[in-house]
Order: structure tokens, then sequence, then C-alpha cells
């Protein structure tokens, strides 16, 4: 289960992306926060999922399907946001903030909380919450370090990173919206 947890967080995707985006210019304490936010709202949403909401959201679709175009109307607003800010953007316009709330709304998260934890009572799911703490920890982690290393020493974003990154969340934005279609 960890192993397809790691696959599945590791792959390009809204809380990703900011945190690629988030990391340049921000030292180790400020990536272990932005890291420890995404492991906390990753735990929180497949704790309610599992044990709180999963047999609602499994009997009544339309709260699925109302949380996705929640989750979707973030993403867009994040991209929108990034595409139009005007002047510079710096480390602080991306705050912890917005990490929280595009993992807590992050559909990966959903996925995981309903497909890949067994419902059950939080005492007995402590080794699955562990190996998930751990594949996001280590998930974050890599993308922590690519943003480090592909954007870690610039002032700023530069135009063409901030408009590619908001290309990236409008298709996750978009694929989100057209799966409350199929």
């Amino acid at each position: 289960m960890a192993a397809g947890a790691f696959a599945l967080i590791a792959m390009p995707g809204p809380t990703n992306t900011l945190l690629a985006l988030a990391a340049y210019r921000r030292g180790v304490w400020q990536l272990a926060i932005l890291a420890t936010t995404v492991v906390a709202a990753y735990l929180l949403v497949v704790v309610l999922l599992t044990v709180l909401t999963g047999g609602l959201l499994h009997s009544h679709p339309q709260v699925a399907a109302a949380l996705k175009l929640v989750s979707a109307t973030w993403v867009l607003y994040l991209a929108f946001r990034l595409w139009s800010a005007a002047g510079p953007l710096s480390a602080a316009d991306l705050s912890v903030r917005h990490v929280l709330i595009t993992t807590l709304l992050n559909p990966k998260a959903i996925i995981i909380g309903l497909a890949m934890v067994p419902a059950a009572g939080v005492s007995t799911q402590i080794p699955h919450l562990l190996a998930i703490a751990f594949a996001v920890a280590a998930a974050s982690t890599l993308w922590l370090v690519l943003g480090k290393l592909v954007i870690g020493g610039q002032e700023t974003l530069s135009l063409l990173v901030r408009r590619c990154s908001s290309a990236v969340l409008m298709l996750f934005s978009a694929s989100l919206a057209a799966s409350l279609f199929t």
C-alpha cells in the first residue's frame, strides 16, 4: 500500500506543483513546515474519509461530485492567480495556507482515503496512516528538492515558470472537472 500511495502522491499534481514553486528562496526550516503541512493535510483527509464520511460519499455520489467541483475550482483559482500575478512573484506569495488548502482539496488524498485505506476505526488504521505519512513525506521532499534545484537560485519566479505552472494547474482543474461527466 505504501508503494502505491507513494506512486500516486509523487505524480505531478496541484500540491506538488505548489511545493516545487514554494521551495525557491526558502530555508530548510520553512521547507520542513511545508512538508509537515502536506503530511498533516493528507492524514486529515484520509482519516475523515475512512472513519467519518466514507460511507456517506459511497452512498451519496452527489456529495463526492460536489467535493470534486470544489477541488477543481480551487485549483483553477490558483492557476489564474499564478498566471495573472502582476509583477514578480516572491516566496511569500505561495503560502503555507495555499499548500494546506490545496492538499485538503487534492483528489489524490480523496483517492487514498476512499480506495487505498480500508474503512475502520482509527486505532486499526495506524499502520496504514504511518505508511501514508511516510509516502507523503517522501514525495513532498522530492518535489521540494526538485523546486530547489530547478528554481532555487532565482530572485523571483520567471514569467515562463509561472505560466507553465499555471498551465499545469489548469490542466489538473479541467481533468478533475471533466471527471464529473464520466
